[in-house]
C-alpha cells in the first residue's frame, strides 16, 4: 500500500465544494492537508490522496454577531495557531484564556504550520486548547453534504467532513473562564489540565489527562467543593510512567480549586 510520500494525487482546490466532492470520493481514500502537523508523521498508510485546504479562503479571525450587544469570534479553519496567539481580539477575548492554552499546547515552530482546526481534529485526551475549547462552549461549522453547527464535544471527525470554522461564543459579563495545568516542568504538555467557564447560571469544566477523552462536566452553578466532588466522580483516570491514577484524581481537585477560584 502506498504511503504518505507515495501519494497517488494531490489536490488544491479553490472552492469548498471542488474540496468536498474530492473528500466524499470512496473509491480513494482522501484526506484533508492543512497545516501538515499531524497528517505527515501520522498518516495511516493507506492514504492515497491529499486535499490542501490553503487556498479556501478559510484562514481568519472576525466578530461573530450575535446581537447588537453581544459578539463572540468566528475562526477559520485553517487559521495557524501562531495567527491566533498574535491577534488582539483572541488576545481579549475571555481574557486571553485561549492564547494561554495555546501556549502550552504548541512549540512556536509548531504554531506557526499547525492550524485550529487541523489541532482538533489531531487532539488527543489531554490539549489544553481542546480543553479551553470544551470549557467555553465552541460550535463548530462543518460540511458534510450541507451546512450544520455542532458543539465542539458532539464532533466525531468523519471521511467526507470538513470543518469550515470555529464559532466562540459571546460570553455573559459576569463568567469567569480559566486553564490550569500540571506538567513536571513549565515547557512540558501536561500531565493533567482543566479549563472551566463560571456564570451566576452554569459551570462548564474541561478535564484532560484523565483518559483518552476530554471530559466534559455542565452543570448548574455548582459551588467550589461539589465542582471538586464532581470531577473526581466523573473519571477514572489512568497510571502511565508520568503519574499514577491516585495523582491524576488528586491534582484534578487541585486544579479545579484553581480555576474556579
Amino acid at each position: 500500500m502506498p504511503t504518505l510520500r507515495e501519494l497517488t494525487e494531490y489536490h488544491r482546490p479553490t472552492t469548498i465544494d471542488e474540496a468536498m466532492k474530492l473528500l466524499r470520493r470512496r473509491t480513494i481514500h482522501t484526506v484533508p492537508l492543512a497545516g501538515g502537523t499531524a497528517l505527515v508523521p501520522e498518516a495511516s498508510p493507506d492514504v492515497q490522496a491529499v486535499v490542501d485546504l490553503s487556498q479556501l479562503g478559510l484562514s481568519y479571525v472576525k466578530p461573530l454577531e450575535i446581537s447588537e450587544n453581544l459578539r463572540g469570534l468566528d475562526i477559520g479553519a485553517t487559521t495557524t495557531l501562531q495567527t491566533l496567539i498574535d491577534d488582539a481580539r483572541v488576545q481579549a477575548y475571555a481574557d486571553g484564556v485561549l492564547v494561554k492554552a495555546i501556549l502550552d499546547t504548541a512549540s512556536r515552530n509548531t504554531r506557526e504550520a499547525a492550524t485550529l482546526a487541523g489541532s482538533i481534529v489531531a487532539s488527543d485526551g489531554k490539549s489544553p486548547l481542546l480543553a479551553t475549547l470544551f470549557a467555553l462552549g465552541a460550535q463548530l461549522h462543518v460540511r458534510t453534504t450541507a451546512d450544520h453547527r455542532v458543539a465542539l464535544e458532539e464532533f466525531s471527525p468523519r471521511p467526507g467532513t470538513l470543518i469550515i470554522s470555529v464559532m466562540l461564543p459571546a460570553l455573559p459579563e459576569d463568567a469567569h473562564v480559566a486553564y490550569e495545568k500540571i506538567a513536571r516542568t513549565p515547557a512540558d504538555l501536561p500531565i493533567v489540565c482543566v479549563a472551566a467557564l463560571e456564570s451566576a447560571y452554569v459551570t462548564r469544566i474541561a478535564l484532560g489527562g484523565v483518559g483518552d477523552q476530554m471530559v466534559l462536566i455542565d452543570a448548574d452553578a455548582p459551588t467550589v467543593e461539589e465542582a471538586v466532588d464532581l470531577a473526581q466522580a466523573s473519571i477514572d483516570p489512568p497510571t502511565d510512567y508520568f503519574a499514577s491514577s491516585e495523582y491524576r484524581r488528586e491534582m484534578i481537585g487541585v486544579l479545579v480549586r484553581r480555576v474556579l477560584a
